[in-house]
């Protein structure tokens, strides 16, 4: 794939498949900041906006890698090309994965702005909530070839977790339920989020290439 074909696809992707779930994401976020509030806020409830609010940004970023072509005819015509339909859909999980980092960076500025408590540990925490629950969404998608599996998986996940399991390996909020806030332990699980969805990605990929 030379520079100016991936310049191409890049384009095209981004304006006409990212941009309407992009700013979904940022409507959802706002919309949730207005609810919760995010000024004045201890290191705990700032924890806890971001654990609440960015594994749903991550969903609707993420997700729908595999939308544009859910017909099965699509799919046959776009495999037929010559670029890769795969390395298309490599090219979306990164820029995906990059405008999520983006969003959580954005949101923890803003936190701080507005007289929060917001350390580099909240943005680590905040981005690997909301990639592994955005990875759950793009993995179910994929492999159950359909964009609302992933989007019935991924929020299923979001409030099992949230109502019954707080202390799981891959808990998406343990940084609002932990004793200690510094805990390493806490820290850990999230580089865990992290290492969880990039093996689903390379799973997925694997998966559909076969």
């Amino acid at each position: 794939m030379g520079f100016q074909t991936l310049g191409k696809i890049l384009t095209a992707n981004l304006r006409q498949n990212f941009l309407p779930h992009l700013l979904a994401a940022v409507f959802v976020m706002t919309a949730m900041t207005m609810l919760m509030g995010i000024s004045a806020l201890n290191e705990v409830q700032s924890a806890r906006s971001l654990e609440m609010i960015m594994p749903l940004a991550g969903v609707i970023l993420m997700t729908p890698v595999f939308h544009p072509e859910q017909d099965e005819n699509i799919r046959d015509v776009v495999r037929s090309k010559r670029t890769s339909y795969l390395a298309v859909c490599v090219l979306r999980v990164i820029y995906s994965v990059f405008f999520l980092g983006m969003l959580c960076g954005g949101f923890v500025c803003v936190m701080g702005l507005c007289e929060s408590a917001v350390t580099v540990r909240h943005f680590v925490g905040g981005f690997a909530s909301g990639l592994f629950l955005g990875t759950v969404g793009f993995f179910f998608a994929g492999l159950g070839r359909s964009v609302i599996v992933g989007y019935m998986a991924s929020l299923i996940y979001y409030i099992a977790n949230y109502a019954f399991g707080r202390g799981i390996v891959f808990d998406l909020f343990s940084m609002t339920t932990a004793a200690d806030f510094y805990d390493v332990h806490i820290i850990a699980i999230k580089y865990l989020l992290i290492a969880a969805a990039v093996l689903m990605i390379v799973l997925c990929f694997v998966i559909m290439r076969d």
